[in-house]
């Protein structure tokens, strides 16, 4: 590389001057853009890109390439194909060369040769040279592993998708992105948001391919429970997350890569054009025991649990309201909270709220969408509130 620098920039020039990516692209006399956009992973990095840059070229500046070219997958590694050296050393060109497709996360074969990629021990100081046939090598699964994955539909699928991303010319917004997947997700009966007790993308990948496969891909897999909301993984159905995960999701959602990248690539017409976070609640939801305790949890104040729950207020208010669970966000705990549970207890509602100095008129609101489940949480949130007597935050 050295000689490299040497020979395209100006004499004099500090070595740390241009960046290995400025300087390649120079010696083959194309643009940063097109040098990135061929011969780096930044395609398959950005594949999802927020919504006001989507559809477009991604902007392949120095930095950009930098953090998402070749080398950013796994920064101690440099991985190769022994028998695409063997083939490059015999052809015309007579020297080998590493491929970007070799790089990408979650596939550990060659596609065009079929056998198991080999690792470099000389870590990215190999990509410094270039590859040659007596390199050492380190295999990453043992006969049996690899025949495993290799042979896995849908780690199969990941593989095809991956490479379709690699070569995609344009970017997918998040927003399209986010909806694609977790309209399929629904259909498939899994969770499309952090609360709730269906399985989860996570939970459905684990049933399909081996977990020491999987966790070469996301090492915390370990300590995901089931159904828990698995983030590096679950979170394409949300927001933004890495690229490895949307290809996961498009691979396990679809039988046939074909399929997965038609309804990827499909028409946007009809589709949102800025984030919806109203989710899908099944009715029983709302009066269920987990959504009583998150009521508790967050002491009855809607906006907060809207937040928790991704959804809109306008959308958690007639739920919650129907299920009995009236918004405490302004409801003073030392007056009409204790008006309610004194009426609870059998005094008349005009002593219950004389005697604790409360508004009638307040009180009524409360007890109107009811009263048994109301008065049982305010006392839970009175026991567990390390501030008695307060009323519940409404920021």
């Amino acid at each position: 590389m050295g000689a490299l620098r040497t020979s395209v920039h100006p004499p004099g020039t500090a070595p740390d001057a241009y960046s290995d990516s400025a300087t390649l692209a120079l010696a083959a006399g194309v643009s940063l853009e097109h040098f990135a956009r061929k011969h780096s992973l930044l395609p398959f990095y950005r594949t999802v890109s927020r919504a006001g840059d989507a559809g477009q070229r991604d902007t392949y500046s120095v930095e950009t390439i930098g953090y998402f070219g070749t080398r950013s997958w796994r920064q101690s590694m440099a991985i190769f194909c022994p028998e695409c050296i063997k083939e490059d050393e015999a052809s015309p060109r007579g020297f080998a060369y590493w491929r970007r497709s070799h790089q990408l996360p979650g596939i550990p074969w060659c596609v065009k040769h079929g056998c198991q990629l080999a690792n470099s021990p000389e870590g990215t100081k190999a990509f410094d040279l270039m590859p040659f046939p007596e390199m050492d090598a380190i295999f990453e699964y043992s006969e049996p592993e690899f025949i495993e994955v290799s042979t896995n539909p849908i780690v199969q699928r990941y593989a095809s998708i991956a490479i379709a991303f690699l070569n995609a010319e344009v970017t997918t917004s998040d927003i399209h992105a986010q909806f694609r997947i977790a309209e399929q997700a629904k259909k498939h009966n899994l969770r499309v948001c952090k609360q709730g007790k269906r399985p989860t993308l996570t939970d459905r990948l684990l049933e399909q391919v081996p977990k020491y496969w999987l966790r070469t891909l996301y090492p915390d897999i370990d300590k995901h429970s089931s159904t828990e909301f698995f983030f590096p993984i679950d979170n394409v159905t949300v927001g933004m997350t890495a690229g490895t995960s949307y290809v996961l999701a498009l691979a396990t959602l679809f039988d046939s890569t074909e399929e997965a990248l038609n309804y990827w690539r499909g028409d946007i017409e009809g589709l949102p054009t800025e984030r919806k976070v109203q989710r899908s609640f099944g009715k029983d939801y709302w009066s269920s025991t987990e959504m009583f305790k998150l009521y508790v949890e967050h002491r009855g104040n809607y906006k907060s649990l809207s937040q928790a729950l991704t959804i809109s207020p306008s959308y958690l208010r007639p739920q919650l309201i129907a299920a009995g669970l009236p918004g405490l966000g302004l409801v003073n705990m030392n007056t009409t909270a204790r008006a309610v549970l004194d009426f609870q207890a059998g005094m008349s509602l005009e002593a219950a709220c004389a005697s604790n100095g409360a508004s009638r008129d307040e009180v009524e609101k409360l007890i109107r969408v009811g009263i048994s489940k109301l008065s049982t949480a305010i006392n839970e949130m009175s026991q567990s509130s390390p501030h008695k007597g307060k009323s519940p935050s409404n920021e």
